[in-house]
């Protein structure tokens, strides 16, 4: 058994391609598209689609006209564990609180921003000088025209804010 000698280790030499090769460029566009990033996957767009702890619902309120992006239109927030509102109301998580970790069901802050107007159905916020509540959301108009059908505490309570309303010259 005699020992030949291998040609194989030179010919595998011989077929590496030299590094200055690689170097040299033929087609400028060619080569920019090969260097460039891979395109990123629509998943995280559409985890971003999918998480509820991003506000979409738009709120503005009829007259004060202040807009914010609420987290829940209804009557039971997810997020208000136990809470259940008389009327479909525009809830927004508490923004400066932190969110609790994903997979742990834990009650959190939130704001009633507002609600539409029980007899006009225009878009309310919840402060005095744009709607009142009593059994029901009403705006400072409409619930003028209803003053006189309610007991006498929250027709004074009414006309107290109509008043501070007409000072403000945000009720004509």
């Amino acid at each position: 058994m005699s020992e030949e000698p291998s040609t194989s280790s030179s010919s595998a030499i011989d077929e590496q391609p030299d590094e200055d090769e690689d170097l040299l460029l033929k087609d400028d566009a060619a080569e920019i598209e090969r260097l460039q990033l891979p395109i990123q996957s629509q998943e995280p767009q559409q985890e971003e689609e999918n998480d509820e702890r991003i506000a979409r619902i738009e709120f503005r309120c009829s007259y004060c006209d202040m807009h914010e992006f609420v987290h829940y239109y209804g009557r039971e927030p997810p997020f208000a564990l136990g809470i259940l509102f008389r009327e479909d109301t525009y809830v927004m998580r508490d923004p400066f609180q932190a969110p609790p970790p994903r997979w742990q069901t834990k009650a959190e802050y939130y704001i009633a921003m507002g609600a539409n107007c029980a007899n006009c159905s225009k878009v309310v916020c919840k402060d005095a000088s744009c709607s009142f509540y009593y059994t029901k959301t009403l705006c400072l108009p409409c619930g003028a025209e209803e003053l006189k059908s309610w007991p006498v505490e929250a027709q004074t309570r009414l006309r107290k804010q109509l008043a501070a309303a007409k000072e403000s010259g945000l009720l004509k």
